[in-house]
């Protein structure tokens, strides 16, 4: 199993047409409230200027521009702004922008909150991600939220399962078989979508799983100066049964 998380080159080629076929619903709800939650906890004002990031193909950003925030959407991946742009039409908001997120083309304290959502921190490993956390912190405001929601650690331990069936859309099935080495904090996964034909497409990856201690300490390291732990986007507490949402303040 690996000891840290994959290189740059198999994210790349995991966050494309891969990852719009498994998850790329067009109806999910849950993102829906999820994102207008999450401008909540982070404080952002009415109107207010958002970074979302990464954004994907929209699944946030969208909702958040259509509830009257002024969103900027940022990826890595082509494929995946591609389809968001598609699904915003030509509508002003969000705007989306190509970039890694170690390394945004803003100016310091441009944003009145930011999202990092859908467990989207762990690719990189520890320096790496805090390095991307202390970017996001950069452009936001003075006192101005981060807000985060991942998987923890503890949480993955307690709830681990090898493998699982998924139904994600138009006939198509995602397995995913799993490895996890709690000691490392590494989770290596194997996602293999079955097309309604049959043709089966695999792609495997390792991703950094971090406890809540540890993010709460990343987000210290990379300059915000307060950051808490919550249970959900209500800011209800930490628990085992549920994913962390974790606020800092820049």
């Amino acid at each position: 199993m690996a000891t840290g998380p994959s290189t740059s080159e198999t994210w790349d080629a995991l966050f494309g047409d891969f990852y719009l076929r498994a998850y790329a619903r067009e109806d999910d709800e849950g993102a829906h409230d999820q994102a207008l939650a999450a401008a909540r906890l982070a404080g952002c004002p009415e109107g207010g200027e958002l970074i979302d990031v990464p954004c994907g193909f929209g699944r946030h950003a969208i909702t958040l521009a259509r509830a009257g925030f002024r969103v900027t959407g940022v990826d890595r991946s082509a494929t995946l702004l591609g389809e968001a742009r598609r699904r915003a039409g030509n509508a002003r908001w969000p705007k989306f922008v190509q970039a890694d997120y170690r390394k945004l083309p803003f100016p310091d304290g441009r944003f009145d909150a930011a999202l990092n959502l859908f467990s989207s921190l762990g690719y990189l490993g520890d320096d790496e991600d805090t390095k991307a956390l202390a970017e996001i912190r950069r452009v936001l405001k003075p006192g101005a939220r981060l807000v985060l929601e991942i998987m923890p650690r503890d949480l993955l331990a307690a709830h681990f399962t090898e493998r699982d069936w998924s139904a994600v859309g138009s006939g198509r099935l995602l397995l995913e078989q799993r490895a996890f080495d709690p000691a490392g904090g590494v989770a290596q996964v194997t996602q293999t979508l079955i097309e309604p034909d049959g043709a089966r497409e695999s792609m495997t990856f390792s991703v950094r799983v971090y406890a809540t201690t540890e993010l709460l300490a990343m987000a210290r390291a990379a300059g915000f100066t307060e950051a808490r732990a919550y249970g959900d986007f209500t800011g209800g507490p930490a628990d085992l049964g549920l994913r962390l949402v974790l606020v800092a303040s820049a």
